[in-house]
């Protein structure tokens, strides 16, 4: 069999949206409910990986769009063009990736805007990453979950647009939306991820949606408990999953039979099997399930609401 080389990020310039000049957030300790729209922008989707432009100190950047990343980090390059500084005292911290990790420094924006709004954090981490020089046109960096946690997000790849709401932090938080929607009670890991329980072949295990990922991926451990073990996976294609620190993992494409996440059951998917090492989830859901999809992430209510499929 050929193997398939599943990478996690692309880069292309897109323009961003500016809707409004003032971000509300919620005060620690009081209850929102209700959406309040604060700024949009433009996603562009190349080879199942959305792309999006911030500004960093008045200056453009290009970063993916990454829920499965737990913070925000640009490339040493980018902190040098645009003039990023060394903070007077700095928390070095590791970076988690799929496989290992990778030590970080850190750097303080004069200013942090998407869409015209700002964004909550002006320290941002910087790491050489993978992301940035895999493909032709080279990416800055990825927004990650220390940004978009603090929001409501309602991330739309068919409509190629990703909207900031104020975070609802009821119980009874819900998306601005009209259509028929699933709702998914989720759990914010010590990762930031918003993790969830789906079926697979009827088994429950831990999922979360990672929109750095362009293919969905499943452990050797969770396959290997539905019966899927190495001897079965010699018969699927071959893969080979890259991740932010330039790990490389090997694994296969097999076909699981079912699927359920939320209301919705997916037959004969594909999803990649590999030697994740996660501390919080089994199952990573990837790009190729939102691309026809519309999805929105309440981190304060923990809550994700799922749009049928178009």
């Amino acid at each position: 069999m050929g193997r398939l080389s599943t990478r996690r990020w692309v880069s292309l310039a897109i323009v961003t949206i500016a809707l409004m000049s003032t971000t509300g957030y919620a005060a620690d300790g009081v209850v929102v409910c209700g959406t309040i729209r604060l700024g949009e922008t433009t996603v562009t989707t190349l080879q199942n990986a959305p792309i999006i432009t911030l500004f960093a100190n008045g200056a453009a950047v290009t970063l993916l769009l990454d829920t499965g990343a737990q913070t925000t980090v640009l490339a040493p390059d980018a902190a040098q063009r645009i003039g990023a500084r060394r903070p007077r005292v700095e928390f070095p911290r590791e970076m988690q990736g799929i496989a290992g990790s990778l030590r970080t420094s850190e750097v303080e924006l004069q200013s942090f805007t998407i869409g015209g709004m700002e964004m909550p954090w002006r320290r941002v981490r910087v790491a050489p990453l993978y992301v940035t020089g895999a493909f032709s046109v080279r990416l800055d960096g990825v927004l990650g979950a220390d940004m978009l946690s603090s929001f409501d997000v309602d991330i739309d790849l068919p409509g190629r647009r990703l909207v900031f709401y104020q975070k609802q932090t009821c119980a009874d938080a819900a998306p601005a939306w009209t259509a028929p929607y699933s709702r998914i009670s989720a759990r914010r890991s010590l990762d930031d991820h918003l993790c969830f329980a789906v079926q697979l072949e009827g088994r429950s295990i831990a999922a979360f949606i990672d929109t750095g990922a362009q293919f969905s991926v499943v452990s050797k451990r969770a396959a290997a408990a539905l019966g899927i073990t190495d001897p079965v996976l010699a018969h699927d294609p071959a893969m080979t999953v890259h991740g932010a620190a330039a790990e490389q993992l090997d694994g296969h494409v097999h076909r699981f039979s079912q699927l359920a996440i939320g209301t919705e059951i997916i037959r004969d998917r594909e999803i990649g099997v590999t030697d994740l090492r996660l501390s919080d989830a089994d199952l990573v859901v990837g790009v190729d399930f939102l691309q026809s999809r519309r999805v929105w992430m309440s981190y304060g209510s923990q809550k994700i609401f799922l749009s049928r499929r178009s």
